[in-house]
């Protein structure tokens, strides 16, 4: 409704303003058209107080474009508020005991660069590009899942025991494999260095003829011929 305005005439008392009843009857519509929007059209209950510093909404339900710029305001006590829209630009996100979901379960910061001081508690980390870590990793078990290549269902898990002291495991500066004690015809002479090999450093039967670049075989006979003792050793 548009307002209505009563007439009050050119002069008190000329007669062309609103006679008493018709401008008691616009005031009347106005306040209901008041009484409607702002609460019950009996009583105002939109929730909506005001001071010279805040304006108060309780249980509000804010719908349609705010137009403008803010550049400082606070808003508090939201228990549980939902933002409907494809873009919230805004400088600084502070949550306080919060936290960011999303209903298709995936979250996108696009190319922009995450820094936090605090502890990163994830369920996994995916990513196509490298990933660098310049601190110290701690957990009650630590175990790093490397896939390379194909997309498939194998991957090489890095698992470390939970230690009993400080261990220190460097890799060289240099290029090359890293051999494991599941591994087989890895290490080659130019690993070994000279006078390095002990005895007290081989297992038993932990080098045969099969492990010597080139063999010599030297049989021990009794009297009659027959072989007692088969010695093999690196030839020549």
């Amino acid at each position: 409704m548009v307002k209505q305005v009563v007439g009050i005439g050119s002069e008190a008392n000329d007669g062309t303003g609103d006679n008493l009843r018709n401008g008691i009857d616009k005031v009347n519509d106005n306040f209901d058209e008041i009484y409607t929007l702002l609460g019950t059209g009996t009583a105002l209950t939109s929730g909506i107080s005001a001071d010279s510093s805040a304006v108060t909404l309780t249980g509000p339900t804010i719908s349609g474009a705010v137009a403008g710029t803010q550049t400082s305001a606070t808003i508090t006590t939201l228990a549980t508020t939902t933002v409907n829209g494809t873009t919230l630009n805004g400088g600084t996100l502070a949550l306080a005991a919060g936290s960011i979901t999303d209903s298709s379960g995936a979250i996108s910061f696009g190319d922009e660069n995450l820094t936090t001081t605090g502890t990163l508690a994830v369920g996994a980390i995916t990513t196509t590009a490298s990933m660098n870590i310049n601190t110290a990793v701690s957990s009650g078990t630590v175990d790093w899942a490397l896939v390379e290549g194909t997309s498939d269902a194998h991957e090489t898990t890095i698992d470390i025991t939970d230690p009993t002291g400080d261990r220190t495991i460097t890799f060289p500066d240099t290029t090359g494999t890293v051999v494991t004690t599941g591994d087989t015809n890895t290490v080659t002479g130019t690993m070994i260095a000279a006078d390095t090999v002990a005895e007290a450093n081989m297992a038993n039967d932990a080098i045969g003829q099969a492990e010597l670049k080139s063999v010599v075989t030297l049989l021990l006979k009794n009297s009659s011929g027959s072989t007692l003792k088969t010695i093999h050793g690196a030839g020549a």
